[in-house]
């Protein structure tokens, strides 16, 4: 009999979120017997499709009034006590109350959810016989560092993305029990080198547990060089503050001599400030915002128009799948040096800017990119779609991911 898998995710396969797990779970469903998913979102009606050997399992994880109360009983508990030397001791940092509510809170959900994972799946079978799989490195990865306590031979595993690896995307410069996640689980599979430099740097741990394992995208569209008479760039993204659209839109109107297309995929709550920022704008800057839709719409819009250019220019991020898809297509890249972006864009591809850009910088690097050659231009995709190829393909990431959470 094969292994079998539980695989705790933050909402999928409802609603819109954790997109990438769409490539990932084909590769899981053919590697293991089962996949038992693991997932709080209770509300949401519509399910996305799933490989016939997984089934869902809903998790009720909101906090109610009374248990936040309950969770301070945790400040008895000795993972509660050992935390607080951690923060003080290895992190030199001072025990504020947000500190201690952020770590009671964390603990409370983790050995709730580890309760349903042990009565659910644990307590009549063999631990031998399941490995388990946090998408998240959050309270799940808690809850399965603590069941790798009490059942030595469970194998229990995490991958780690970007706001759960960065204590500086925590409003108090914190993430509770990283030392318990790094000392339990058995392995930490990071998306990004910079994660795992940052995590044995930052949390103090032994870099021994952590293993890079890059996400990947899955393209079987043929890659051609574009022939745009208006030279077309997109983004795609949530329009959210970290993301910093409107910061290209600002760009993209210093440039108001210049034909252009713009095509932005994604929605959020800072769509009417960049459409604020837009009104000035010159007629030779069009402008389409296709809010959010399906994957398979921005391939065929990538397929059908053959962008020149994809842009991103956010303050924060682990290795964006956009930018993995962008390049599937030939599409070179402009970006931001944040996170684990400058392993995914280099001269080669594109434009590594630098983290905190200029309007006038951005505009500046456009421009360049714009003023290319042909000869030059077509290297550019070139390069891009042979990066994606060697690095980000999802049939090589996945398929070495998969064989290493089977067979350990």
């Amino acid at each position: 009999m094969r292994t079998q898998l539980v695989l705790i995710t933050a909402g999928f396969p409802f609603g819109t979120g954790e997109t990438f797990l769409e490539n990932e779970i084909t590769f899981l469903a053919d590697e293991f017997e089962h996949i038992h998913i693991v997932c709080p979102d209770t509300r949401a009606n519509i399910q996305r499709k799933l490989p016939t050997n997984c089934t869902v399992y809903r998790f009720k994880n909101q906090l109610t009034t009374p248990d936040k109360i309950r969770a301070f009983s945790g400040i008895f508990t000795s993972e509660f006590r050992y935390e607080m030397r951690v923060v003080r001791q290895k992190y030199a940092k001072k025990v504020s109350l947000g500190i201690v509510k952020t770590a009671l809170i964390s603990l409370f959900q983790a050995k709730r959810l580890g309760q349903f994972l042990n009565n659910q799946f644990l307590k009549q079978n063999d631990s031998e016989k399941w490995v388990f799989y946090s998408y998240w490195c959050d309270d799940a990865a808690v809850a399965l560092a603590l069941l790798s306590a009490q059942h030595v031979t469970l194998k229990t595993v995490t991958r780690m993305h970007r706001w759960d690896i960065y204590f500086e995307e925590n409003t108090y410069n914190y993430l509770p029990f990283r030392n318990l996640i790094s000392n339990q689980l058995e392995t930490i599979y990071s998306i990004s080198q910079d994660g795992i430099d940052y995590a044995v740097s930052t949390w103090k741990v032994d870099e021994s547990k952590f293993i890079l394992s890059r996400l990947g995208v899955s393209n079987y569209l043929q890659f051609k060089i574009p022939n745009n008479k208006i030279f077309t760039l997109v983004s795609c993204s949530n329009m959210i503050p970290v993301k910093r659209v409107d910061l290209l839109a600002k760009a993209l109107i210093e440039l108001e001599q210049m034909p252009l297309r713009w095509v932005h995929f994604g929605d959020g709550t800072e769509r009417l400030k960049v459409e604020k920022v837009l009104e000035k704008r010159s007629s030779k800057l069009q402008v389409e915002f296709k809010g959010r839709v399906p994957n398979i719409d921005v391939y065929n819009y990538y397929t059908d128009n053959k962008p020149n250019l994809f842009v991103n220019v956010s303050s924060s991020e682990g290795v964006p799948v956009s930018i993995m898809e962008a390049m599937s297509f030939g599409i070179p890249i402009l970006a931001t040096n944040v996170g684990g972006n400058r392993e995914i864009v280099s001269e080669s591809n594109g434009v590594l800017l630098t983290s905190n850009p200029s309007i006038a910088q951005i505009a500046s690097e456009i421009k360049k990119i714009i003023q290319l050659s042909d000869a030059e231009n077509k290297k550019l995709h070139q390069q891009s779609y042979q990066k994606w190829k060697n690095e980000y393909n999802a049939d090589i990431n996945y398929g070495y991911f998969t064989k290493s959470l089977s067979n350990g």
